[in-house]
């Protein structure tokens, strides 16, 4: 707990710190880095546009759809990382493997547990609440002032674990479950129309999730998936903000948007793989309604015994908020291009890509990468 003494010292070198930028530079600065950006996971999903729901690998499948953990053929870890990543060492750390529990029922059972930045965001210098960094921080941080001026910095982490379970021979349909362990931490230093003076503040939130997903496989080569994620989650917040007018704690509960996908592949040939679906992020975050749906289309084409070269796009359909009535789309589709390379034991994969929220931030297509490598056993 913040004493007095010490909270005024924070106060004091945060406004130090403030001075000492603005009397250096102009300019601000925002970055944001995880799956919460809209796009998702794992350079083989992202070199599809985003799809997964009905073809995710190994321990992606907790994040797409916890259903796709019954196809797994054998033991696999992955990890993964986005290319010029400022913020966070990692994009994914996860692992996956089959288990035999229900093979007298006949039934495929998979269980998988991982690791990864739901968000990281950094911001410095002044927004305004128009400004669609301005919104999506406020999306993030529930209470937030929509005009800020100073230094922001938050991360979310999830830590998760599901099962998938489905028929052991012919594979018609597979159901799925994972529980999300969410864990949000964010200080702040600056001033807002709210404050008195410069204000230290500091959350932590922490909220238990949960997952469902499910395939049916229509025919041979047609895959329908369907999955929902954290339905009815609601995050428990502690916060401390300090001012001239001295020290507040406050603890409250923010409800987090569900996200739902629909998705449909087929294997149009042995060597092509093609996927379309539907993302929407609904509910509230916080006290503000929120809805974005964004479509995602992608396309897998296997040459050369061992190499994958993949493209998709994302297109935003509706960007909804309480926090905004308006937000200029930069671009009307963020289109994406992928590579792997694999042999029995070792995948490879690359993806390029515009990220959507730093597009947002540069007004034009922000082109990063993302690397991943898994390994099976």
């Amino acid at each position: 707990m913040l004493n007095r003494g010490y909270a005024a010292a924070c106060a004091m070198l945060c406004a130090v710190m403030l001075a000492a930028t603005s009397a250096t530079a102009q300019e601000r600065s925002f970055v944001a880095e995880g799956s919460d950006t809209t796009l998702g996971l794992g350079a083989r999903q992202l070199g599809m546009g985003g799809t997964g729901a009905s073809h995710a690998l190994g321990a992606y499948a907790l994040h797409y759809n916890p259903a796709l953990l019954a196809t797994l053929e054998g033991p696999s870890f992955s990890l993964g990382r986005q290319a010029d990543a400022t913020l966070r060492p990692y994009s994914f750390l996860g692992a996956a493997m089959p288990v035999p529990v229900g093979e007298q029922l006949g039934l495929r059972v998979g269980v998988a547990a991982a690791r990864y930045p739901r968000i990281h965001t950094r911001s410095t210098g002044a927004f305004s609440e128009a400004d669609p960094e301005s919104v999506f921080l406020r999306f993030l941080l529930p209470g937030i002032a929509g005009t800020y001026d100073g230094e922001i910095d938050s991360k979310t982490m999830v830590n998760t674990f599901g099962v998938g379970i489905g028929p052991a021979s012919g594979g018609a349909w597979s159901l799925g479950v994972a529980a999300n362990w969410i864990d949000c931490k964010t200080e702040s230093c600056g001033v807002h129309a709210g404050s008195d003076g410069v204000e230290v503040a500091s959350a932590h939130a922490q909220a238990l999730s949960f997952s469902f997903g499910g395939t049916v496989r229509l025919t041979e080569r047609i895959t329908l998936a369907g999955a929902v994620s954290d339905l009815g989650a609601v995050l428990d917040v502690d916060t401390i903000r300090t001012d001239a007018s001295g020290t507040t704690e406050l603890t409250y509960t923010a409800q987090i948007p569900a996200r739902f996908q629909i998705e449909a592949a087929m294997q149009v040939r042995d060597d092509l793989l093609i996927a379309a679906g539907v993302q929407s992020y609904f509910g509230e975050y916080g006290d503000d309604p929120i809805r974005i749906t964004t479509g995602h289309l992608g396309a897998e084409w296997a040459f050369a015994d061992a190499w994958r070269a993949r493209a998709g796009a994302l297109a935003p359909f509706q960007i909804e908020s309480g926090q905004a009535t308006e937000l200029s789309i930069p671009v009307p589709v963020a289109p994406t291009l992928g590579l792997g390379w694999e042999s029995e034991h070792v995948s490879v994969d690359a993806a390029v890509f515009a990220h959507p929220i730093m597009t947002f931030h540069d007004g034009t297509p922000a082109i990063t990468a993302e690397l991943g490598l898994s390994f099976r056993f």
